[in-house]
């Protein structure tokens, strides 16, 4: 069996999948990341974000009730992960970047915070997740 370099990455606007190469690929993103000035850290600040999240919930007694505390906090907290999607209605198959935060340490009490505002502040209802 030949050994190719190719893999599948899913179409931004349709349910389609493309197949491109990897070095291809890997090339886009890398694209992607130098034009929008992004940089490579030399440590992962999940951690000290973690423990930053903590003592700032934990000082947030009047707004946030003991035993939500625990809710508040991602037991296994990681770095959010960069997928692509490939925009296969535009010329030069540019990429579309998603990033899935649900893992990131300010996820919850981000989710948590958005709520208790939009309930308190009596917004209406715009379509935001619960």
């Amino acid at each position: 069996m030949e050994n190719n370099n190719l893999t599948l990455v899913k179409a931004d606007k349709s349910k389609a999948i493309v197949i491109i190469d990897k070095d291809k690929q890997k090339e886009k993103v890398n694209n992607f990341i130098k034009e929008n000035h992004m940089n490579m850290l030399n440590k992962d600040p999940t951690e000290i974000y973690q423990k930053q999240i903590q003592q700032a919930i934990q000082k947030c007694n009047t707004l946030i009730d003991k035993q939500t505390h625990r809710y508040l906090l991602n037991i296994k907290p990681m770095a959010p992960k960069l997928k692509v999607y490939l925009k296969t209605h535009k010329d030069n198959l540019p990429i579309r970047p998603i990033v899935n935060n649900i893992q990131a340490p300010s996820y919850k009490a981000a989710r948590y915070t958005s709520k208790r505002i939009r309930d308190l502040l009596k917004l209406p209802y715009l379509n935001y997740p619960t």
